[in-house]
């Protein structure tokens, strides 16, 4: 963020003072990936970027569609799957059980956005024939 948006936006003191362009934010992170050998351990790093920065996240992903693919898609997503309860770092989405029947209203109104565009709904049984 330059200056002036800094301002604007309220993001004065809470980031580094240095500017870079999203190219060089881009690079450096591709080299962090490059560095790790283990494809769930590149799955895990790219999540976090997806938490931390998701503007990003989707340039690494959009410029590098090839090689990231098989890290957010089959085959890694599939063992990530497997093993979520390891390499878990935060919630994402909402999570409605059985046992909230009869709440269902009341829980969607604790979602933060107020303008959701988009909706996914799942059974939660995973992916790719794992469940």
């Amino acid at each position: 963020y330059t200056v002036a948006e800094r301002k604007a936006f309220g993001l004065q003191g809470l980031l580094p003072p240095v500017q870079k362009t999203i190219n060089l934010q881009a690079r450096r992170f591709l080299r962090q990936l490059a560095a790790l050998k283990n494809p769930l351990h590149k799955h895990v790093l790219l999540m976090s970027l997806q938490d931390c920065n998701e503007t990003l996240f989707y340039k690494v992903i959009i410029d590098n569609i090839q090689e990231v693919m098989p890290l957010i898609y089959t085959p890694v997503v599939g063992e990530a799957c497997q093993k979520y309860g390891h390499i878990f770092q935060r919630p994402r989405g909402m999570y409605i059980s059985i046992r909230d029947r009869g709440n269902v209203a009341s829980i969607l109104q604790n979602w933060p956005e107020k303008d959701a565009a988009v909706c996914v709904v799942t059974d939660g049984e995973r992916i790719l024939g794992l469940g």
